[in-house]
């Protein structure tokens, strides 16, 4: 299941001007439901009930759920990753690699989510974990700076902590969609109903992941 949103067409970043030069920043959360959580169910939801088009002030509403669930699911995160880039190339190329290669990679398919594992995507059938990705392409702006500040003072040494990831979710909240040129969420497996397995996060196509340890602070 995916959700994206554009202000305008993402080529059309390379032939216009801007307030401020693109970055991007994006987290990963891979999250343990143990089987019986409806956290899945609960984003599927969220996720489903956007819109393609929404003004910034509707994307905030939207956005500020999806962080929301994410926070109250961090006593269970295991798994991440998360990237900020600053060069303008690096950034408009970022964004559209994660929105493609997650969309290409994701069970939306009644065959893909079966009972039993495909041994492609799913290597089990069981179904304890659930990712949920967030990408965007930002302009600078000081209307931002906050939520740069948050991101910025993220420990280089120490960067995949519980206290580092609720900090990624808690930036969100001050984004001013006024400067975005582009946002995607996605929850994967693509579906409300299936779930990754801990044998499926440690195989083939996962293996950027970090584990996420340590205690909030």
């Amino acid at each position: 299941m995916n959700r994206r949103g554009f202000f305008s067409n993402i080529k059309s970043v390379f032939h216009r001007k801007h307030e401020g030069d693109p970055f991007f920043f994006g987290f990963q959360c891979v999250i343990n439901i143990y089987g019986e959580d409806d956290l899945r169910s609960r984003i599927h939801k969220v996720i489903a009930g956007g819109e393609e088009t929404e003004s910034p002030e509707q994307k905030r509403h939207f956005y500020k759920s999806i962080t929301a669930l994410l926070q109250e699911s961090l006593p269970f995160l295991e798994y991440g990753y998360w990237d900020y880039l600053t060069d303008r190339d690096e950034a408009i190329g970022e964004f559209r690699s994660w929105v493609d290669e997650i969309e290409a990679s994701m069970a939306t398919e009644e065959e893909e989510m079966g009972a039993e594992p495909d041994e492609a995507q799913r290597l089990s059938s069981e179904k304890n974990y659930v990712v949920v990705s967030l990408a965007f392409l930002l302009e600078f702006s000081d209307e931002l700076s906050e939520m740069i500040g948050m991101i910025e003072s993220i420990p280089e040494d120490d960067p995949f902590t519980p206290t580092a990831f609720q900090t990624l979710i808690q930036s969100v909240k001050y984004i001013d969609f006024e400067y975005s040129e582009g946002d995607a969420v996605f929850i994967m497996p693509g579906n409300e109903e299936d779930g990754f397995s801990w044998t499926d996060m440690r195989g083939e196509g996962w293996e950027y992941l970090k584990p996420i340890m340590g205690t909030i602070n």
